[in-house]
């Protein structure tokens, strides 16, 4: 049942929450609970909502309890529906003829980190005077906010031509089509920042004839349908880096004091997320490796490096790693980042970095 699926999307980002540490909510704003206006006309999210707004000359809706009009909750001129949390959700057509389409928009709180994993989730809920039900609903993230003369779908082709940087379209994973009319329907996508991402667009970014539509038979012959769906407690949870096989990292803020191995606060939480995605991908093992800078005897930093690689592999076996999926080495200053005889680069060069490799665990 979706209730039960709401139960355990909930408990999973409430475990984020906990293990990471720093997951928050990157949505501005994502459950509609702030408004400038309680809303008294259709089609008038721009004005009503902080934050939020329509990209393109569709007329996206926003629902608030406060309202005396057809924008009620939980009655209003598409239905009844009651809030999925708090007093106010948004409205927007998913299918409609001609390849009508309506969407929203928000600014996140950060730009997103380029390599790094975030997760996008939503609650949705198709209105009861829809004529049938879809299966696509997607996202798109902009540098800047959208704004496009249009009142059709944004194709990727549509979104390539804009001069505001986008990325694809990038579909919610869907088992069957989003047919709820009573319940809220949980729904979810994992991405990989490339570090421009700043606003959110969410709606069908697929054509009438693209989009994977079920006719209730309620329309007449020859007419195309409509398929109105409520939107609410938008929600994107920072998951920590992506990290390739084979590909060799620096960890962030494990950059050593002069003459010293000991871990600072910062660089402990760069190794949790190591040690978090070591956790979630057992067939990877992980190599470290320990640098110095191009001061003191070759001897003494062979010694020194290896002493700052065997300090981060023994904070992550502290943290639950095994001692056969972690391996350590030194390799004092004969592979500098910068060559440069300045303390910013000698800084640099005092560093360890990683690999992660996958191997057959025989246990």
């Amino acid at each position: 049942m979706r209730l039960r699926f709401s139960n355990i999307l909930t408990n999973l980002t409430i475990s984020l929450c906990i293990t990471s540490g720093i997951a928050q909510n990157l949505v501005h704003n994502g459950g509609f609970e702030d408004f400038v206006e309680c809303p008294v006309k259709m089609s008038n999210l721009n004005g009503d909502t902080e934050y939020w707004s329509a990209p393109t000359l569709g007329t996206t809706d926003y629902f608030n309890e406060c309202s005396k009009t057809k924008l009620g909750i939980p009655m209003n001129f598409k239905g009844k529906q009651e809030a999925y949390q708090g007093n106010a959700y948004a409205g927007l057509y998913l299918f409609a003829p001609k390849d009508y389409r309506e969407y929203i928009q928000v600014e996140l709180k950060e730009t997103l980190k380029k390599g790094h994993r975030y997760r996008l989730s939503l609650s949705m809920s198709l209105s009861e005077k829809s004529d049938g039900a879809v299966m696509d609903l997607g996202a798109v993230f902009a540098q800047k906010p959208l704004s496009i003369h249009t009142k059709r779908q944004l194709s990727n082709a549509v979104l390539a031509s804009s001069k505001t940087r986008t990325t694809h379209a990038k579909q919610f994973s869907a088992t069957g089509f989003y047919d709820d009319k009573k319940e809220w329907m949980q729904v979810s996508l994992d991405i990989v920042a490339k570090g421009f991402e700043r606003h959110l667009v969410l709606g069908n970014f697929k054509s009438n004839g693209g989009t994977h539509y079920l006719d209730f038979g309620k329309r007449t012959a020859g007419a195309e349908g409509y398929s109105y769906y409520y939107l609410d407690d938008v929600a994107l949870i920072y998951l920590g880096p992506d990290y390739q096989p084979n590909q060799s990292y620096v960890l962030n803020h494990v950059n050593f004091d002069f003459d010293r191995f000991e871990l600072e606060p910062k660089a402990k939480q760069s190794l949790k997320d190591v040690y978090d995605y070591l956790r979630k991908n057992p067939q990877l093992k992980v190599s470290i490796s320990g640098h110095t800078d191009d001061q003191g005897s070759d001897d003494y930093n062979d010694v020194l490096s290896k002493q700052r690689a065997t300090t981060v592999a023994r904070y992550l076996m502290s943290l639950g790693l095994k001692p056969h999926r972690i391996s350590s080495q030194g390799y004092g200053n004969k592979l500098p980042l910068d060559s440069a005889l300045t303390d910013k680069a000698r800084r640099k060069n005092r560093r360890v970095e990683f690999v992660m490799t996958e191997f057959v665990d025989d246990e």
